[in-house]
């Protein structure tokens, strides 16, 4: 009984301290500053894109490594400070009035002749 006790213990305590994991994949970002911020800012390259890391868990959204920036979305803000729109293609993040940050699982072809 004591044995059966102090395992169950054991093992309750090594679940505790396994460090709960994410979903992260490397990904390709675009940021695009709205109108209101590149007047604001006097910025002059309102675009942005590259490779990042994205990673989730449990809902909260965590975008690394993009030309130096850091995202964070908790999924208690949502619809409050940002809205999410999942595509099959990636998710978009806006914060209206700020920017949208676009995040694809693969880089997008160009267009001929587009962006």
């Amino acid at each position: 009984m004591i044995r059966t006790t102090l395992t169950t213990a054991a093992l309750a305590l090594a679940a505790l301290a396994a460090p709960a994991l994410a979903d992260s994949t490397k990904a390709y970002c675009t940021l695009a500053w709205h109108d209101e911020t590149v007047q604001k800012l006097h910025m002059a390259v309102p675009r942005i894109e590259g490779p990042c890391d994205f990673s989730q868990y449990q809902g909260n959204v965590y975008v690394d490594d993009f030309n130096y920036y850091k995202f964070a979305f908790p999924s208690a803000e949502q619809g409050k400070t940002y809205e999410r729109d999942n595509r099959e293609e990636g998710i978009s993040f806006t914060r209206e009035g700020r920017y949208t940050l676009n995040v694809f699982w693969e880089k997008p072809a160009r267009e001929p002749g587009g962006y």
